[in-house]
């Protein structure tokens, strides 16, 4: 059982979680309820903003993915599934841009990170 709550209400002393503990108690739901025994509690953000809120999701040495960059079907509150596939395009780029160069030799080997001049930029930004 979950209830949403937007985080943008009107009243600021709203309290979602009383709000959840009111809404099992309307018969509709309670009737479900009833004689059962709670074995897990848990309470989520979820950013929904749509298509146009997903911000610049690279830069330089990194890149927003899954949840963090706003990937979130919030009508069907589903964010999982776009979660791990930006993880997946993101490891498949960085593989790609790793093996496409010969002469990247990675800290995992070296220990040490190169000098500012050898790294490969995956992106470009005004200097």
């Amino acid at each position: 059982v979950g209830l949403v709550i937007g985080l943008d209400y009107a009243n600021p002393h709203l309290n979602p979680y009383q709000e959840f503990q009111r809404f099992k108690t309307h018969p509709a739901i309670k009737e479900h309820l009833v004689g059962g025994t709670c074995i897990s509690y848990g309470a989520r953000v979820l950013n929904e903003g749509g298509f146009h809120s997903i911000p610049k999701l690279t830069f330089p040495g990194g890149a927003l993915l899954g949840c963090s960059a706003g990937f979130l079907n919030a009508v069907k509150i589903k964010g999982s599934h776009t979660a791990m596939k930006s993880g997946m395009l993101a490891a498949e780029s960085a593989f790609e841009a790793l093996t496409l160069s010969e002469d990247i030799t990675t800290v995992a080997e070296t220990g040490e990170l190169p000098p500012l001049s050898s790294l490969t930029e995956l992106t470009s930004y005004p200097e």
